[in-house]
């Protein structure tokens, strides 16, 4: 199972395989999750703690945390420009 989380910089996500154990997705993974969430249309999204929510432009917020996260992880971002 994957996951995708709102972090404490709320403009951001961040993606795991298992947050208690600190296991990142692959590139694999997170071109799936966008490919995924492609076809919907949503402005926001609401996190598991208080507080973390992205309340609006939460589309452009996933893009830009994948392009991000791909970036740490050293992977290209060619498919999100």
């Amino acid at each position: 199972m994957t996951f995708l989380t709102v972090v404490q910089d709320r403009r951001y996500l961040s993606f795991m395989r298992s947050y208690p154990n600190l296991i990142p997705l692959a590139a694999a993974a997170i071109d799936r999750i966008l490919e995924t969430l492609e076809e919907f249309s949503f402005d926001q999204i609401y996190g598991g703690w208080w507080k973390a929510n992205v309340l609006a432009h939460a589309k452009t917020a996933v893009a830009r945390s994948a392009e991000r996260y791909l970036r740490a992880i050293g992977h290209s971002a060619e498919r999100l420009s």
